[in-house]
């Protein structure tokens, strides 16, 4: 497992909760098209990234795979499963699962 992918997943489930949260907001507030033609595509993206990316883990979990396909939350849900199961170091590098 290489430490870039790990940390691309951690980025990519940032933009997408982050995404989420602006779309919701725009929505609720002014409902701007700009601001929705823009965020739309950025969280598709980062939804589809944070999908690939965990079902590429060689030591993720099914479950971990499976929380990963919730919109929005779900790739920070698998990487809190992620780490909890040793997939991840504290740090955030990469841990040998015995």
């Amino acid at each position: 497992m290489h430490p870039r992918t790990l940390r691309n997943l951690r980025i990519a489930a940032r933009v997408e909760f982050i995404s989420l949260i602006v779309l919701l907001t725009n929505l609720a507030t002014t409902d701007l098209k700009p601001i929705a033609s823009l965020m739309g595509p950025v969280h598709g993206c980062a939804y589809l990234f944070v999908l690939g990316s965990t079902w590429r883990l060689e030591h993720a979990a099914m479950r971990a795979k499976a929380t990963a396909v919730i919109p929005g939350v779900g790739g920070l849900l698998a990487l809190r499963q992620l780490e909890r199961a040793g997939v991840l170091g504290e740090s955030g590098k990469d841990a040998v699962p015995s």
